[in-house]
Parts: structure tokens; sequence; C-alpha cells
């Protein structure tokens, strides 16, 4: 038994069948296949950009925010402690006031009543006089 190793037509018949096939699957099976990977592919990259763009813009708007509410409490706080510090000030005056007009109306009122005081010993004393020159008489029975 020999073995012929020349190539006959069935061999070129097979091979236009195979490249005949490959183009039809090419075009009408592995074409489409691609097509809709390729698609999904960019779908998915542009949806993971449009992602991250939201993710920036969100991330920034959270980051304003939060400096906006920062702010928003710092500056309550600053008049707040402006207030207190005022409010400190005016208590302080108002306290030194009251002192003073409370020492004022002390020293007024010691000087009243010294000079009451006084006048009364100077009237008890003349009182005094006129009771004893009165007495003296009474027991004299002659004004003196």
């Amino acid at each position: 038994m020999q073995i012929n190793l020349m190539p006959d037509l069935s061999l070129l018949a097979v091979m236009v069948i195979f490249i005949l096939e490959y183009f039809i699957v090419r075009r009408f099976f592995l074409k489409p296949i691609n097509d809709v990977l390729e698609s999904r592919e960019a779908e998915a990259r542009s949806a993971q950009e449009t992602y991250e763009q939201s993710l920036s813009r969100f991330n920034e708007a959270t980051n304003r925010i939060e400096q906006r509410l920062h702010e928003a409490k710092r500056d309550p706080a600053q008049l707040r402690d402006k207030f207190r510090s005022e409010a400190g000030v005016h208590r302080q005056s108002l306290v030194e006031r009251t002192t003073a007009e409370a020492r004022k109306l002390i020293m007024e009122a010691e000087q009243r009543l010294s000079r009451d005081v006084k006048e009364a010993r100077d009237k008890i004393v003349r009182d005094a006089e006129s009771l004893a020159r009165l007495a003296a008489e009474r027991i004299l029975g002659r004004p003196l």
C-alpha cells in the first residue's frame, strides 16, 4: 500500500469551503459579537467616567457645604463671644457706676446723719441747759 502525498482537488475544495466558512462566521457571527462587546465596553467606560465626574462634583459640593457650615458655625460663635465680652464690660461698668452711686449715697447719708447728730446734740445741750435752768427756777422758786 502506497500513500499518495500529492494533493488532489478535494483538498482544494476543503480549503475553499474553510475560507468561505471563516469569512461567513467572521462576518455574521464574530463581528456582531465583537461590536456588542466593544459597545458594552465603551458604555462601561463612559459610565465609569460619568460616575467619577459625578463623584468629583459631589465631593466638591460636599466640601463647599461643609466649609459654609463651618463658617456659619464659626460666625455665631464669634458673635456670641463678642456679645459676651461686651456684656461683661457693660456689667462691669454698671457695677462700678452702681458702686460709685451707692458710695455717694452712703457718704451723703453719713454727712446728713453726722449733721443731724450734731444738731441733735446741740439741741440736747440747749434743751438740757434750759431744762436745768427751769428745774433750778422751780427748785429755787425764782427766775435765774
